[in-house]
């Protein structure tokens, strides 16, 4: 009887009642901008992972897509934010996911190059730091320092974007105040990377015998000799001239000999040593390296490129084949051998955050600057006072101008208008009237993709190398290298192939003759101080 009555009032509900659930609706739910804000920062986020883990995909090949496609979302946007009552504007959400989509980038990009391009180990002493600590087994030190350097750079860079809207006024007046020193900084930038350079020459000992006192051999010396400037020198070998110069042989050195009066044969020679660096030689190549890069540029950007005229690609920027030329295609055309070592599971203690503060002061500089690349600005750093924290305070400090010079070029953007990067123009143009007045949202947004960035970076990082170790990476270069040029291709036409061949030709050299990649950054520095002290010649 019971399970009757039941039944019947089963069949017939009551639909005086009022529903469990109402209409639902954003304007219903607590906090639906913060919702759809952080919903859109992860769209970027994961753009951003896409072009980080993707060689030869650069973040603002994505954001140019972004921009391309934005006269089509704009319809669906303004729909999407008048249906949920969101009160931000749609350009507001487009421009937070490019910002999210470069930071991502800026922490997920180090990966790939950790990983690919591992030269043999008989080569360890000439590449990068954190291909020196990955054969050495310590690829999660580099991959920790890496992480650890974004991270500071990126709170760094909030913390000084915090007050902005309360001194928008005096900083802007600040930046229109300096702002005619901007081309004599830039004129300053090549030749203190050329001053840094020479000071990695290698120190060149001569004999100094001028004064000193020359008698015949009488026996034969193994002796190694480890000259130091200003000391007395006792050497004995075989005196002979070569070109007009006078050099004396041992059995595993040779020396040049300053003085006259000098007689071939066995002779010991006793005098002082003389200690240099060699510098002419490698400022030279770093002076030749940066024109030629800087040529290449103005060919990239003032369509001079041949073959260009034929198709342009789907983007026509000829920026992509140039940086992939100069920077990536080498290391891989250099590494067709190999083979990652075992890595350590766990990383060392974290490194000293020094390194990550001063590329964090940096990369200020880098985006207030204009041509001035994360790297050139690293080497920059270095100028500054040192701790000796090894590599991983380097790549700590490379990844910390990438990250906070991503951040801090933003309060360029919003103070005088002006992007320094491909994003922040992206940004720009997806919302000309992006002000001050965004900050909360721009600051949320970097919050939030810098810290699930950093912890993406390390557990997708830690995952790659693990699986990666011990195996012979070779195909994936070369799949890597067939994939940057068929994404050359595709997005600059003939004209990028042809671009392409030139840089990787010239992103050769540093290699060979032993000096640093940072003076290919000509390729945009160059073009920029033609504009500013010589605009009659582009």
């Amino acid at each position: 009887m019971i399970f009757h009555i039941l039944s019947r009032n089963a069949a017939q509900p009551d639909c005086s009642r009022r529903p469990i659930h109402p209409a639902f609706g954003w304007a219903n739910v607590p906090g639906a901008d913060l919702l759809l804000l952080l919903y859109f920062t992860l769209f970027g986020m994961g753009l951003g992972a896409l072009s980080g883990l993707a060689p030869g995909i650069h973040v603002n090949t994505l954001a140019v897509l972004l921009i391309i496609s934005a006269p089509s979302l704009s319809p669906f946007l303004e729909d999407f934010c008048s249906s949920t009552d969101c009160s931000l504007p749609p350009a507001l959400l487009l421009a937070c996911t490019i910002l999210s989509a470069a930071i991502c980038h800026s922490f997920l990009d180090y990966i790939p190059s950790l990983i690919m391009g591992v030269p043999d180990e008989t080569e360890c002493m000439s590449v990068l730091p954190s291909h020196r600590l990955l054969l050495e087994g310590k690829g999660m030190n580099a991959l920790l320092a890496a992480a650890q350097g974004s991270l500071v750079g990126a709170m760094a860079g909030t913390i000084v974007l915090l007050p902005l809207p309360f001194v928008h006024v005096q900083a802007t007046n600040a930046l229109d105040l300096i702002a005619p020193a901007i081309p004599w900084l830039l004129l300053c930038v090549p030749f203190l990377l050329f001053w840094a350079e020479s000071g990695k020459a290698d120190p060149k000992a001569e004999l100094d015998m001028r004064g000193g006192r020359i008698t015949p051999a009488e026996m034969i010396s193994l002796k190694r000799h480890f000259p130091v400037h200003g000391d007395s020198a006792r050497v004995i070998g075989y005196v002979h001239r070569h070109h007009g110069i006078w050099y004396v042989q041992t059995r595993s050195q040779s020396f040049r000999i300053r003085g006259r009066g000098m007689t071939a044969g066995d002779r010991t020679l006793i005098g002082r040593w003389i200690v240099r660096k060699d510098r002419l030689p490698i400022v030279a190549w770093s002076v030749l390296l940066f024109l030629c890069s800087g040529v290449l540029g103005v060919m990239a950007m003032d369509g001079l490129v041949p073959g260009e005229n034929i198709w342009k690609g789907v983007e026509g920027n000829m920026l992509m084949p140039l940086f992939t030329g100069l920077f990536g295609l080498p290391l891989l055309l250099g590494s067709s051998r190999g083979r990652l070592p075992e890595q350590e599971a766990e990383a060392d203690p974290l490194p000293s955050v020094t390194g990550a503060l001063k590329g964090s002061f940096m990369g200020g500089l880098v985006g207030w600057l204009p041509g001035v690349t994360a790297t050139a600005g690293a080497v920059l750093s270095t100028m500054l006072p040192r701790s000796r924290g090894g590599p991983e305070e380097f790549i700590s400090t490379v990844s910390a101008v990438g990250t906070g010079a991503a951040v801090l070029g933003l309060g360029t953007l919003l103070l005088i208008g002006k992007g320094r990067s491909g994003t922040l123009l992206a940004m720009q143009e997806a919302m000309p009237a992006l002000s001050v007045n965004d900050m909360p949202s721009l600051l949320l947004c970097i919050l939030f993709t810098s810290l699930v960035s950093y912890i993406l970076t390390l557990r997708l990082g830690r995952g790659l190398l693990l699986r990666a170790q011990g195996r012979d990476l070779t195909r994936l270069n070369q799949g890597a290298l067939v994939g940057m040029v068929i994404l050359s291709f595709i997005l600059a036409g003939p004209g990028g192939l042809v671009l392409l061949t030139l840089s990787t030709i010239l992103g050769t050299f540093p290699g060979k003759v032993g000096i640093s990649r940072v003076h290919l950054t000509g390729c945009l520095l160059l073009p920029i101080l033609l504009y500013y002290f010589a605009p009659f010649l582009r």
